[in-house]
């Protein structure tokens, strides 16, 4: 069978949601074989959806701080004691402003960056030792559509440019690591239907952005979850062994190169 990842151990980031992209992924790398250690700043949340996934694999949730170096290495460090070394790392944790540039706030500003750009950094500098000294390893980040076209269906300025600092940041970690066995792709969806959206700007934003997708989409629907989730399994796996320094569309045609 393709895709298949028995025998892996993957770290997601992002992953304490009910409905969330981290959580999609977790269990489609949960359905292919391997071991998920899921973690986010909602520790009760990553542990809930880990409690829920080991009915089919090993998996481990813990609490993080995506932004603080010595929280990231502490999470490492208790997923590789729970489940082994570290093979894949998925960097999906993320949040989104919608406020406009004339009104955006240094400290928003930093927060934001500092989720979305430095969180995931901080993450591959943690697992890089392991993935080095074995000479393999897969690093897959989620950006955006908005880091493409300054913006996306939401999202104002600052996140588009932390999305877009990852499409800087996955090739560039490509071309240092590939060396290594180690290659670095990345994600770009369009509007994806988790809580994430409802969240932060309400529900009844949350449906008119879904219709206007739905209108203008050329698939004429937004994403799910899962359709993220089966493209990073893709890239996960051995059959993606050349695919390196990637920014993979998942918008259904929303954005063409």
């Amino acid at each position: 069978m393709p895709f298949r990842l028995d025998g892996r151990v993957a770290l997601i980031t992002g992953a304490g949601s009910a409905h969330g992209i981290g959580r999609a992924i977790a269990a489609a790398f949960a359905e292919a074989g391997a071991s998920v250690g899921l973690v986010d700043m909602d520790a009760a949340g990553a542990e809930r959806n880990a409690q829920e996934l080991q009915t089919k694999t090993e998996a481990a949730g813990y609490g993080v701080d995506i932004t603080n170096p010595d929280s990231v290495a502490t999470a490492v460090e208790r997923v590789e004691r729970a489940l082994g070394p570290i093979d894949v790392l998925v960097n999906c944790a993320g949040i989104t402003r919608a406020t406009p540039i004339w009104e955006t706030s240094l400290d928003e500003f930093d927060v934001v960056m500092n989720v979305n750009l430095r969180g995931g950094f901080e993450c591959v500098q943690a697992v890089l030792p392991g993935m080095m000294q074995r000479r393999r390893g897969r690093i897959i980040w989620i950006s955006s559509i908005a880091g493409k076209q300054g913006g996306g269906v939401f999202g104002a300025a600052h996140y588009a440019a932390s999305k877009a600092g990852v499409i800087g940041l996955c090739p560039a970690a490509a071309r240092q690591l590939g060396p290594y066995g180690i290659t670095s792709n990345a994600i770009a969806p369009g509007l994806v239907t988790t809580d994430l959206l409802s969240r932060t700007g309400g529900d009844a934003l949350a449906a008119r952005l879904r219709k206007a997708v739905e209108e203008n989409t050329p698939v004429r629907r937004a994403a799910t979850a899962e359709d993220i989730a089966y493209a990073a399994l893709f890239l996960a796996s051995d059959e993606a062994s050349y695919v390196n320094g990637e920014i993979m569309d998942v918008n259904g045609g929303a954005y063409f190169d």
